[in-house]
């Protein structure tokens, strides 16, 4: 079950692979995000010591959670993500070229409750093929427009 997507990274970027991982969370932090408190519009991936971790995630502290059980929470602190080595290997190594970034572009629940987050690898879309991404999607909806029409 999707739980949000960040629509702006599909736009801003281009994407080439994705990778599947597993966050470590606290409880409270599972319950907000299981009630839809969570952005990811800021969030990128980075690779220290052989471990990624999510920066920037901002999870607010779950509203029936009380603030002297969590003394000092950062709703904005780096997270965990759970990846094999040779996963983590390949996504550097797909870091390495330039101009390449890794950013979480969905968060969902997986079976048996676990939630998961989407890591696609991908480069920054310069203004032209931005603008060249907006007059084909123009383009389509106009023709399905006619289609319609008939």
């Amino acid at each position: 079950m999707m739980i949000t997507k960040n629509k702006k990274a599909y736009f801003d970027y281009e994407i080439s692979t994705d990778y599947t991982a597993g966050i470590v969370l606290a409880g409270h932090e599972v319950k907000a995000i299981k009630t839809g408190h969570i952005n990811i519009s800021d969030t990128i991936i980075s690779l220290q010591k052989g471990e990624a971790r999510l920066l920037g995630m901002d999870i607010p502290l779950y509203t029936k959670t009380s603030p002297l059980l969590v003394p000092g929470y950062q709703p904005k602190r780096k997270r965990k993500l759970l990846l094999t080595k040779r996963e983590i290997s390949k996504i550097a190594s797909r870091l390495d070229k330039p101009g390449m970034v890794a950013l979480a572009l969905e968060v969902f629940i997986a079976r048996g409750g676990f939630i998961k987050v989407k890591i696609w690898i991908g480069r920054l879309r310069k203004k032209v093929e931005k603008k060249q991404v907006l007059k084909e999607r123009s383009i389509e909806k106009e023709m399905r427009k006619e289609t319609l029409k008939y």
